[in-house]
């Protein structure tokens, strides 16, 4: 479905500050190098993720199973 364009919208570009910050914030990912701090934060996050997604909830149903038995 083919629509027209509105007439005067050809120069306006709309652009919000968290657009640009956004943007800002890609170049400069883009543009560094990792660290060895980067890398160990990133490392532990990954530890503690890993943590809370998978070891935490088998061991609450490990928990769950040992009090329903008494």
């Amino acid at each position: 479905m083919a629509t027209t364009p509105i007439s005067g919208t050809e120069g306006i570009t709309a652009t919000s500050s968290g657009e640009a910050d956004f943007n800002k914030a890609v170049e400069n990912a883009q543009g560094g190098e990792m660290t060895p701090e980067l890398e160990q934060m990133m490392v532990e996050g990954a530890v503690t993720i890993g943590g809370q997604m998978i070891i935490m909830p088998r061991a609450n149903d490990i928990l769950n199973e040992a009090m329903s038995d008494e």
